[in-house]
This record gives structure tokens, C-alpha cells and sequence, in this order.
């Protein structure tokens, strides 16, 4: 208990970046930028946040609470008072997607599992970071290609191009990070609800690129014996 009660600062901090995503993303939404892009600003803050969720707490506890406490908060606002988080989802454009809601509950499942069970917390912080960093710098290439919200390569290209950094940088074996990677940009451009996949549109991208990145790293590494 005593431990918990001194991570409260770092509850406070990263709860205080996501806010500060949030309000960023409902500033430029209420500015004339288009939702598709104005999202992506709180997915960039929410990436960093759980980056400095996994490099300053020791236990996996109050990350996990917070981030699930996040998906409450958003898919309830999704639904009930859609204008709170405007920017990001509610009354942006399919208002019914619930991206917002498993951005939370992704991070909090990779969390709980990665984190959790396997003490793994930079690992499992990069599978999400494919999703918030890779999925913003990917989307905010296509919103300016096409100038709409949908799915196009040059956007998935840059998505991969991040996530493979981010596997070079916090995942190893490399090679088992790479696979990672490109399950994620392959999960990317499959899945959501603008995806030219269309049986796939109800996979919503935010839960299914994170999955599929840990499903393939930690299943590699138990496959490998390194768990």
C-alpha cells in the first residue's frame, strides 16, 4: 500500500499528459481541423503517457486502473454527453465507433497481460505505442493525402515505418519485434471502421493493432522459451 501511495505523483502526471491530449484534440476540432486529424493528437499524448506510465511506475496496478478508468470515462461520454470529448470522439464523424473507449481498454489489457502476468512493462508499452504513435503518424498521412478518413498505403507504409522503430528501440529479439511490427501495420490497414476491407470494419483498429502486435511478440517469445 505504501508503494501505491507514492506513485500517486506519477498517477497524477500521466493522467494530467492524457488530459492535456484530450483538450488539445478538442482545441483543434473546435478550430475547423477535420476529426480525423484532430484525433490523432490525443492519441500521440495518450502514447506518450503510457511511455511514462511504464518508466516510472514499478507496478502495473495503477497504470492498468487509470487506463481502464479512461475507457469508462470516453465510451461513456461517447454516448451520453458526446460534445465533452468532441475531438476525439462523439460528435466527430462516426459517432457510434467507440475508438476512444478501446484506445483505454487496449492499454489496459496489453497492460495487464504484458505488464501483469509477464513483468514486462516496456514491452508491452510498445505494443500500445504501435497503436497511439504509429496509428497518429499514419493517419495524419492519409487525412493529408486524401484529405478524408480512410485507408490508403502510403499511410499504412508510415504506420510500419514507426512501428519498426519501435521495435528496434524497445523490442528483443529484433527479429521477433519486426514480425510484431509488421502485424501491427498489417492490423492497421485492415482493421476500422473506414477500412477498404469491409467485413473487417467492425474490428476497431485501436484494440486489434496492440493485440496482434503482443499476440505475436509474447507468443513468439513463449514459443522461443524466452517467457
Amino acid at each position: 500500500m505504501s508503494e501505491l501511495m507514492r506513485e500517486i505523483p506519477y498517477l497524477l502526471l500521466v493522467a494530467g499528459g492524457s488530459l492535456i491530449g484530450l483538450w488539445w484534440a478538442n482545441y483543434f476540432f473546435d478550430h475547423g481541423i477535420s476529426h480525423w486529424r484532430s484525433r490523432k493528437v490525443a492519441h500521440a499524448f495518450g502514447g506518450g503517457a503510457s511511455l511514462l506510465a511504464a518508466l516510472l511506475f514499478e507496478s502495473w496496478v495503477l497504470p492498468v486502473a487509470l487506463a481502464t478508468m479512461f475507457a469508462l470515462i470516453l465510451g461513456i461520454a461517447n454516448r451520453l454527453a458526446p460534445k465533452t470529448f468532441r475531438g476525439t470522439g462523439g460528435s466527430g464523424r462516426n459517432t457510434r465507433a467507440m475508438s476512444e473507449f478501446w484506445f483505454g481498454f487496449s492499454t489496459a489489457l496489453i497492460w495487464g497481460i504484458g505488464w501483469g502476468v509477464f513483468n514486462r512493462p516496456i514491452e508491452s508499452t510498445a505494443c500500445i505505442l504501435m497503436m497511439s504513435w504509429g496509428d497518429a503518424v499514419g493517419g495524419w498521412v492519409r487525412a493529408f493525402r486524401y484529405n478524408t478518413a480512410t485507408k490508403g498505403w502510403e499511410g499504412s507504409m508510415v504506420n510500419l515505418c514507426v512501428c519498426m522503430v519501435l521495435a528496434w528501440a524497445f523490442l528483443s529479439p529484433l527479429w521477433l519485434g519486426v514480425l510484431a511490427a509488421v502485424g501491427a501495420a498489417a492490423a492497421e490497414y485492415a482493421c476500422g471502421d473506414v477500412s477498404k476491407i469491409r467485413f473487417l470494419r467492425w474490428a476497431d483498429d485501436n484494440l486489434f493493432i496492440p493485440v496482434v502486435a503482443a499476440l505475436i511478440y509474447f507468443g513468439g517469445l513463449y514459443a522461443i522459451g524466452a517467457l
